[in-house]
């Protein structure tokens, strides 16, 4: 069964060339860093302060027909705050264990229904940072996006859909945008 619907070439290629031009340092005050046994990224927290580059990406992704690809709840919607999306960079060595997303958001208790993640740079399989799928008895992977420039990776959240970033073993980071959409309605 595939969980992970992948698209290429939804964000022209110059857009990429300027998100990647643009994408902040690690120095940058607005990331959040997390960091600890179970994962190392950076995130943005703040729509705002995205670049405008990254503006116009997030843009191209609202217009992916989700309800269409992945079969979720057809009263589903954009989240234009990013809350946990935005931008995400993985340093060299980084990772995202296996894990749920949040299922309910804090403060309105929508359920999240699906992710997509647009992958920024061109990138070699043998580098790690690929989007897992897993089992949710065992955790084993059961399929895999690889991080490949333009390429979006869309799928529906559950309370079964366990998945992780596989470790970067690369030099370079593994830089990602990703959007989330929400139901009124309890997720599944």
């Amino acid at each position: 069964m595939n969980l992970i619907k992948t698209i290429d070439g939804v964000i022209p290629s110059t857009l990429l060339n300027a998100v990647a031009a643009t994408w902040p340092r690690d120095d940058w005050p607005y990331w959040h860093r997390y960091r600890d046994d179970t994962s190392d990224k950076f995130a943005t927290k703040d729509p705002d302060r995205l670049p405008a580059a990254a503006k116009l990406a997030v843009a191209e992704l609202l217009k992916l027909p989700v309800v269409e690809l992945l079969g979720v709840s057809d009263d589903c919607f954009p989240d234009l705050d990013l809350h946990g999306a935005g931008l995400h960079s993985h340093p060299p060595g980084g990772l995202l264990s296996a894990h749920l997303d949040g299922a309910v958001h804090p403060l309105t208790g929508w359920a999240r229904v699906a992710n997509a993640i647009l992958f920024v740079d061109d990138w070699q399989p043998e580098c790690g940072g690929a989007l897992q799928m897993l089992d949710p008895g065992p955790r084993a992977v059961t399929e895999q996006a690889l991080p490949v420039r333009g390429r979006v990776a869309l799928f529906a959240t559950s309370d079964t859909a366990w998945h992780q970033v596989s470790r970067v073993t690369g030099p370079q980071r593994r830089r990602t945008i990703s959007l989330f959409w929400w139901s009124q309605r309890a997720s599944g």
